[in-house]
């Protein structure tokens, strides 16, 4: 009887462990897979990033480089400032203060 049941337990109880085990084995390793994915973007997305600073700092280098140029030309060929024309100020009228009248009673 004990033959009978230490098969059973063996195809029963061993094999469904083992199954269990498997699938979970499975999603481990699929789950694995999709962070190595997230991990592969992060690191482009990194890489880009970086490219994309140096970028922006280069072409900041180059706007400057020509606004000096630009400068130094527009020194020699500024036109003088307009004169300010100045406006006359209207006096304001001042309020008189009114007195009431007294009342006897």
């Amino acid at each position: 009887m004990s033959a009978v049941l230490e098969t059973y337990f063996q195809h029963v109880v061993v094999d469904k462990l083992n199954k269990m085990i498997s699938k979970q084995f499975e999603e481990m390793k699929d789950d694995l897979q999709v962070l190595k994915q997230l991990r592969s973007d992060y690191t482009n997305l990194r890489i880009e990033l970086e490219t994309l600073k140096k970028r922006v700092s280069d072409s900041g280098n180059e706007i400057k480089e020509i606004l000096s140029q630009n400068g130094k030309k527009s020194e020699v060929t500024k036109k003088p400032a307009p004169a300010k024309i100045a406006v006359e100020k209207k006096p304001v009228a001042k309020k008189l203060a009114v007195k009431k009248k007294t009342t006897k009673k």
